[in-house]
């Protein structure tokens, strides 16, 4: 059955369900009753079941996880040179130069995301979303740690504990710094705070299509758990596919 979606609706402004598919595409007529009632569907589950549905993939969500073990702290790159390494006061005020560099870091962030990779998104939604995040995090008392150089931010990542572990939202490092190690370092400092904590374990998504976000994270000693297909129907376009149960 299609889920109301509360928040999506009111921060695009239109209306915006989820449609989460389990062992089969079931109850045909009743899902395509209730799609009339939306502008946008999430449709997810496995490819399988989203391709036999016969819904059009946006992206492929890809579920990782890491057991952090004593030997990761041991190897973690040094804090050194002209790069500073601290925690960000999510919930404190931030300057308007800080303001500025990070909503720049946050939409780095989502650049896989499947709301910039759908072109049929024009009312700037990935914009509107990405932007929010901050918020969340300020509100949700998500941990945060940020890359400087010269007060410049350069990186950041957030994390928070859920269900016995840690789990990263936020991840990006800024374009001209890519490539430099400043991810793993900020990477290895997560790492630090969970073991300290007794959170050995650590998760995280991103999606399949972002090859340099797949190999940091293989490299990093993440394992795969979980992928999801991801579609968007718009049922008031005509865009309803053919259902096979």
């Amino acid at each position: 059955m299609i889920q109301f979606l509360p928040f999506d609706t009111a921060l695009f402004g239109y209306r915006v369900g989820k449609l989460q598919l389990h062992k089969s595409v079931a109850r045909i007529e009743s899902i395509q009753e209730q799609a009339r009632n939306f502008d946008l569907i999430y449709v997810m589950g496995k490819p399988g079941l989203v391709r036999m549905g016969g819904w059009s993939p946006i992206s492929t969500r890809v579920d990782w996880v890491k057991i952090i073990q004593k030997t990761d702290l041991e190897t973690a790159p040094e804090n050194q040179g002209d790069i500073q390494l601290y925690e960000q006061e999510a919930s404190g005020t931030l300057s308007l130069k800080d303001q500025k560099q990070l909503r720049e870091l946050v939409l780095t962030s989502g650049q896989w995301s499947r709301f910039n990779q759908d072109p049929l998104l024009a009312n700037h939604e990935y914009e509107k979303l990405y932007t929010t995040w901050w918020e969340t995090i300020k509100s949700q008392k998500h941990r945060v740690i940020v890359a400087r150089r010269n007060g410049n931010l350069l990186g950041f990542v957030t994390f928070r504990l859920m269900r016995g572990r840690g789990y990263v939202d936020l991840f990006a490092v800024k374009g001209s710094e890519q490539g430099k190690g400043i991810g793993q370092k900020l990477m290895c400092r997560v790492w630090e705070e969970l073991y300290a904590l007794g959170y050995p374990q650590i998760g995280l998504s991103t999606q399949k299509a972002n090859d340099r976000a797949m190999n940091f994270y293989k490299n990093a000693g993440f394992q795969p758990v979980k992928e999801t297909l991801i579609a968007h129907w718009r049922p008031r376009l005509k865009d309803t596919p053919n259902l096979i149960n």
